[in-house]
């Protein structure tokens, strides 16, 4: 879908092809689009969601769950309207395990692909429906767990692909792959080396797909002595990389939040759940302390470039990491500010969730995620030139002694200044 198609659908909630050319710009920062009813998850606000993605023709993805929760749905917004949920997919093929969910890895022209727990999920944006990709080894049957997803999915005429690190239940340590996303089989197999490693351990994975590149952050053991290292992976799967890496001996499997982020520099960047900034290239890496925020949250990837996002005094902070690492001064997120005086009191949602669609309103509305909007752990969504996608939450109900709330996903205008 064209950015300009996108951008007729913030005010028609259907995209108008004819009418592309001549639709709206791209909205203030701050400016919400149609808010869907997209379902009702467990608890009260701020949510277990990830920031919602869309594909390329216009389909929308929302995830429920976390890294440390097992807990999870994902919801399917039809283009054109209908909602479908795979959490019973999900729940029956028990794809939480010892985590969670880890985040969106990509989309491509009407599907999105969730890594979940040890497992790759593919949402459909045309059927509605969720697959497994790869739960078992083709050649021995033996189940397959994806202890790591690069969060790039590469589109080509020919493959829709991705990197991973698989492993088999006999498998002393992982392989590198490349899946094939659509023919559902994996190429360029690569073994973790060296072949004397015990307890492999991910700690956090990134890439830029722009580069075509993948980064894994390992820790693992040789004898009595103890390697953390940051391994660069090219898009055929080869190992380009490693770098050393220091002051992550306490940090838990999959301690780093969110995505490690990438500039088109080669530069990376991720925080990790001691709200430390782990910076790094191919050449070198550091762990530090983030200044003038009194909480930092995570690490987004807006426009070629990187931010810690947070929060100090109750209010959103942005902090630019400088291409030679360094960090920038923090100061105010004023899209942040204006997306919630945008709320208002209330606001008017279609319930296309069963079709013919309705109108109904929903007062004091808040965002689903987090004390602050646009504030997550998770890097959000390009959806089309200065606008991304969130959730917000409306009413809140008890049933069998637990809270749900209802959930809205809407485009808004959003700038990093």
């Amino acid at each position: 879908m064209s950015t300009a198609a996108r951008l007729c659908k913030l005010s028609s909630g259907l995209v108008l092809l004819a009418a592309t050319a001549g639709c709206i710009g791209s909205p203030e920062p701050g400016e919400w689009g149609n808010f869907r009813y997209a379902g009702q998850v467990r608890g009260s606000t701020p949510l277990l969601l990830l920031p919602p993605l869309s594909d390329r023709d216009g389909n929308a993805y929302v995830a429920y769950g976390s890294v440390n929760t097992l807990e999870l749905d994902l919801f399917i917004g039809g283009l054109a309207g209908g909602w479908n949920s795979c959490g019973a997919f999900l729940s029956d093929t028990a794809l939480g395990n010892d985590f969670g969910v880890h985040g969106f890895v990509g989309r491509a022209q009407n599907a999105a692909w969730l890594w979940t727990g040890d497992g790759l999920v593919r949402a459909s944006g045309i059927s509605g429906a969720c697959s497994r990709v790869l739960e078992f080894d083709p050649s021995s049957n033996a189940r397959l767990a994806f202890r790591a997803v690069v969060p790039w999915v590469r589109d080509t005429p020919s493959r829709t692909t991705t990197l991973a690190y698989i492993q088999a239940p006999l498998d002393p340590r992982p392989f590198t792959v490349v899946i094939d996303l659509e023919r559902n089989i994996y190429t360029n197999i690569e073994e973790f080396e060296p072949n004397s490693a015990t307890e492999v351990e991910v700690l956090g994975v990134g890439g830029n797909l722009s580069r075509a590149e993948g980064v894994i952050v390992v820790r693992y053991r040789v004898g009595d002595s103890v390697y953390t290292q940051a391994r660069f992976i090219d898009h055929l799967g080869v190992e380009t990389e490693r770098v050393s890496l220091s002051g992550l001996d306490t940090i838990p499997e999959y301690g780093i939040v969110g995505y490690i982020q990438g500039d088109d520099e080669g530069l990376y960047a991720g925080l990790d759940v001691e709200g430390q900034l782990l910076v790094l290239d191919a050449s070198e890496g550091r762990r530090r302390s983030v200044p003038d925020m009194d909480t930092p949250v995570g690490v987004h990837r807006w426009e070629s470039k990187l931010y810690v996002v947070g929060e100090s005094g109750g209010t959103a902070r942005l902090l630019p990491i400088e291409a030679d690492g360094d960090l920038g001064d923090a100061f105010s997120w004023d899209s942040s500010d204006e997306a919630e005086d945008n709320l208002g009191k209330s606001i008017d949602v279609i319930d296309d969730r069963s079709l013919p669609s309705q109108d109904t309103t929903w007062n004091a509305p808040r965002t689903a995620m987090g004390n602050n909007i646009f504030v997550h752990p998770h890097s959000l969504d390009h959806y089309a030139d200065g606008t991304t996608n969130w959730l917000v939450a409306g009413p809140s109900y008890s049933a069998g002694g637990e809270d749900r709330t209802a959930i809205a996903y809407a485009p808004v205008g959003i700038r990093y200044e």
